[in-house]
């Protein structure tokens, strides 16, 4: 197919009718190719503008490269598509099927891709900053490295999806689900995690710095050596999670769930832990410097090494507490 020839829908289609699958490079402007069928097209390096894709059948389609800035691709079937380095900036993709589809380092800044199945969609180094994901379903989906700043991920449901390095801050993570995401080297700074389930996910290192996570689910979840500074998780489940060296300082834990949590020189400098639940916790060697403890349950936990100074103790439960001094309290 020769580069940058002009087709229109009735030629496309056609030619398309008649076997032909190679239309790559192509200029396609101002057609309607609502619900038609495409499947295995190849469509790579294509400018398509304005071109109405609405309920089309793409599967296991070329449009690598290809430029589909505003496309109007509302619930497509792109299963297995490779979209790889296309332009996809604020083209609506809602309710679309892209299970398995290939969207490596593609712009798809500003893209409404609401409500979108994306299992095991491959979006590596993939641009979305301010793109609309609400409740899209990610599962298993690969996004490292990817851009999403400003995303609305409200209610997406993440499940085992790989995050390692991708920057999420400022983004809507409300009442989302990323149980056993793989969350690596994040960035989640200022990120909204209200009420998020991100139980035994892989936090290590990850940016929390300024997020919120008012009553999340961190059951289990590992961020050893995360950054949770100035963080909101009151009224948070942290029960089982490893917080070895992370960095708690100033953060918000009033009335959380903290049993049997491993603080093992973490920083709760200035950190407010009011009413919260520290029975059976590992609290060796912490820094709880000028932090606020009242009413807090400490029953059984181990505050060996742990620096108390100026720290609020009133009206703290003790029993079977160790001291850090190695004394226990019977």
């Amino acid at each position: 197919m020769s580069i940058s020839k002009l087709f229109d829908t009735e030629e496309l289609l056609k030619q398309y009718k008649q076997g032909q699958r190679n239309f790559k490079g192509i200029k396609l402007l101002c057609a309607n190719l609502r619900q038609a069928n495409l499947n295995k097209i190849n469509l790579s390096q294509a400018v398509i503008e304005q071109v109405n894709f609405t309920g089309v059948k793409l599967i296991n389609a070329n449009l690598s490269g290809a430029n589909l800035q505003e496309g109007r691709l509302a619930k497509a079937q792109l299963i297995e598509t490779n979209f790889a380095q296309a332009n996809l900036t604020r083209a609506c993709l809602s309710q679309a099927d892209l299970s398995g589809a290939i969207a490596s380092s593609a712009l798809l800044s500003q893209a409404d891709l609401s409500q979108a199945t994306m299992i095991g969609c491959s979006l590596v180094g993939t641009q979305l900053t301010k793109a609309t994901l609400q409740k899209a379903n990610l599962t298993g989906a690969t996004l490292a490295g990817a851009i999403l700043t400003e995303a609305n991920l409200t209610s997406a449901i993440l499940t085992r999806a790989i995050l390692t390095n991708a920057n999420l801050a400022l983004v809507k993570l409300k009442d989302a689900i990323l149980i056993r995401a793989y969350l690596h080297r994040v960035s989640l700074r200022q990120a909204d995690l209200t009420r998020a389930n991100l139980q035994f996910a892989d936090l290590r290192g990850a940016d929390l710095r300024e997020a919120n996570l008012e009553g999340a689910n961190l059951e289990g979840a590992n961020l050893k050596d995360a950054d949770l500074s100035a963080a909101n998780l009151s009224q948070a489940n942290l029960e089982g999670a490893e917080l070895t060296n992370a960095n708690l300082q100033q953060v918000v834990l009033e009335g959380t769930n903290l049993r049997g949590t491993n603080l093992f020189n973490a920083n709760l400098d200035k950190a407010n832990l009011s009413q919260a639940n520290l029975c059976q916790a590992g609290l060796l060697f912490t820094n709880l410097t000028e932090a606020n403890l009242r009413e807090a349950d400490l029953t059984r936990a181990n505050l060996i090494g742990a620096n108390l100074f100026q720290t609020n103790l009133l009206k703290v439960s003790w029993a079977q507490t160790i001291m850090p001094n190695g004394r226990k309290i019977e």
